[in-house]
């Protein structure tokens, strides 16, 4: 349907000289690091749902053998013991893998959940400056347990990401920047071991109780201090299942994050566009 505006002469679709041009960027303007984090976190994001859609294959693939398995072979599959009769036939293959793929999908998220060469993201979404930490005088415990948990590996959460001040490590995201140095958290004072991000310190850090944790202390009451190294990549058991819910909701709220926030903020100018490109409406060529 043609427009029914009228064309604009050219005169005065140009913009004026003084007039400033907004959003625009030298070509080799150097990007912030709050525009490289986010790109960055878009493609981590598309990696995991790639990854999932990959997990969602396998379990519709798992499925199918296993109900193949029952009806050709008449035993049952692994993990069944050997020549165990298959259960009695009561619908189609199709309907019997539809049935199977979500017990099939958890136990594989849940097998998933365990490797580390994956993105890593803080699973629980509660308002960090909501959080009341354990009574634990940390200050004066320093000269004996070294500030031990600040050389922890953990995940940051869609909101120390946002929030831009804790650092991550872009090789591991989205894990705690760590010092090759002494292994301790970047944040970390090396003279006095005591946090300088500590106002903004991550949900984990302020959630964390270290009084029964035996990688820091033999005995918390009498101030009997771990040995140096004592556990330090001891793996806590966890409820894979819950844990396999968590990250999915966390994994909804990055997205969110993401997709639903404008990279700028605010109107901003920049360098002034040639004045043949300075047009409110550019025709096609030859019009």
């Amino acid at each position: 349907m043609p427009d029914d505006k009228p064309a604009l002469p050219d005169d005065k679709r140009a913009l004026p000289d003084d007039k400033p041009s907004f959003g625009t960027a030298e070509p080799n303007e150097p990007i912030t690091r709050a525009d490289f984090e986010r790109a960055v976190r878009f493609l981590n994001l598309s990696d995991l749902e790639i990854r999932d859609t990959l997990l969602r294959l396998a379990a519709q693939v798992v499925a199918l053998t296993d109900e193949l398995v029952r009806r050709i072979d008449k035993v049952e599959p692994e993990p069944a013991a050997p020549n165990t009769p298959a259960r009695e036939v009561t619908n189609t293959v199709e309907c019997a893998v539809v049935d199977a793929v979500p017990v099939t999908l958890a136990k594989i998220r849940a097998a998933e959940v365990r490797d580390t060469g994956r993105v890593w993201i803080e699973i629980d979404q509660e308002n960090k400056y909501d959080v009341t930490s354990p009574d634990i005088p940390c200050a004066e415990l320093l000269h004996l347990c070294q500030a031990r948990c600040c050389r922890m590996g953990f995940p940051l959460s869609t909101a120390d990401l946002d929030e831009g001040v804790i650092r991550w490590d872009y090789g591991q995201p989205y894990m705690i920047r760590q010092r090759a140095s002494d292994g301790f958290c970047v944040h970390n004072d090396p003279d006095t071991h005591g946090c300088t991000v500590h106002a903004h310190r991550p949900l984990v850090c302020r959630k964390y109780d270290c009084r029964e944790d035996v990688r820091v202390w033999i005995d918390y009451e009498k101030r009997i201090p771990a040995p140096n190294g004592v556990g330090d990549r001891e793996q806590k058991d966890f409820d894979l299942m819950e844990r396999v819910r968590k990250r999915h909701e966390a994994m909804i709220v990055e997205n969110a994050a993401l997709v639903q926030v404008f990279p700028d903020k605010e109107p901003h100018t920049g360098p002034a566009l040639p004045q043949d490109l300075r047009l409110f409406h550019k025709r096609p060529p030859g019009a």
